[in-house]
């Protein structure tokens, strides 16, 4: 073999290395572009769920970086939690599924994709507030008096801000909405104490409705009967007082005298009867409504034109009550209240 054929050869096997060499480089150079893809950059949270809560598992929403844990109102809320979470294959989350973490919007999770790349997730428990539920409203039957008081018994009503809390009612014939005082320092998870507000032109007796609002989250109705408040015949209590104007005067038949009348409650015992009585009496005598000139707070009338037989003590005023049956309150007066009627020897 000459020289020229041998370095021909040479050449040959020289170049043929050559190509073997890029060969190889390019098959490197393939190799590692796949492998850099197979380094994925997914690092989704695939699920998050909190097992055996309530006696069942809770699923996390995870939206928008967030993981949304929906707890319910009634259950107690835990201080820390043990999630298992799964995420996008290759990917790894700190902290680690099972650890435990502080359940509140403080815990951040990070997720590392294959690629090196992160995205944060902040964990935000959503407590579910319960509907408020009324079982019962005590007494069923009130009379209108302000700042009477009423009980509403139910379930779920600190559930949420107690700021949120209202009490409505609304008149069934028209329906007329107002809303109750309502006494928040007592109030409790299962009962509100309301009370009706001062009464006004707008306000009036009948069927009313009576819910519990928290927020915008309103509960069932159930139905109580406003009515006008009753004074007893013998009244007792002192609920309705009476004295003449005239007191300590010395008068003489025929003379005009005037019953005056108040409540303990503002007037909103006496409101309900002013100028609705039907009949008075003292003794022996009865005085008609046509004998009566009435105000807001007073009944006029005048004396019989002779001497009564004996010095009055009491006095006896026929109404219509609430329930538009004719009754009548009767009330001895001290004498320090009636004024010195002319009677007979």
């Amino acid at each position: 073999m000459n020289n020229h054929t041998m370095n021909s050869s040479s050449r040959l096997l020289k170049n043929g290395l050559l190509f073997l060499f890029a060969g190889f480089l390019f098959l490197g150079a393939c190799s590692k572009t796949e492998y850099e893809y197979e380094k994925e950059p997914y690092k989704e949270i695939e699920s998050f769920v909190l097992p055996g809560y309530s006696g069942d598992s809770i699923h996390a929403v995870i939206h928008n970086g967030e993981i949304i844990v929906y707890w319910a109102a009634e259950a107690t809320l835990p201080s820390t939690i043990n999630p298992s979470i799964a995420v996008s294959p290759n990917a790894i989350i700190s902290p680690a599924s099972g650890t435990e973490v502080a359940f509140n919007e403080e815990t951040v999770y990070t997720v590392t994709a294959a690629d090196g790349s992160t995205q944060t997730y902040r964990l935000k428990p959503v407590i579910n507030q319960a509907i408020p539920k009324i079982s019962k409203i005590t007494p069923t039957s009130l009379a209108w008096i302000s700042n009477t008081k009423v009980t509403v018994s139910g379930e779920y009503f600190l559930a949420g801000d107690t700021s949120n809390v209202h009490v409505y009612a609304q008149r069934l014939r028209d329906g007329f909405e107002f809303d109750l005082d309502i006494d928040r320092t007592q109030l409790s998870m299962t009962n509100i104490t309301a009370s009706l507000p001062k009464y006004t032109t707008q306000l009036d007796t009948g069927l009313h409705k009576i819910w519990v609002k928290i927020g915008d989250r309103v509960s069932d109705a159930q139905e109580v009967n406003i009515r006008i408040p009753a004074i007893p015949s013998t009244d007792v209590n002192g609920l309705f007082h009476m004295t003449f104007v005239e007191a300590g005067k010395t008068l003489v038949a025929g003379d005009s005298v005037t019953l005056k009348f108040w409540d303990d409650y503002n007037g909103d015992v006496a409101k309900w009867y002013a100028k609705k009585f039907t009949k008075l009496n003292f003794e022996n005598y009865t005085f008609e409504a046509k004998d009566l000139s009435q105000t807001d707070s007073t009944i006029k009338f005048k004396l019989p034109d002779f001497p009564i037989i004996r010095k009055p003590s009491n006095v006896i005023l026929y109404y219509v009550d609430g329930f538009q049956n004719s009754t009548y309150l009767a009330r001895i007066l001290p004498q320090s209240s009636w004024p010195i009627i002319p009677v007979q020897n």
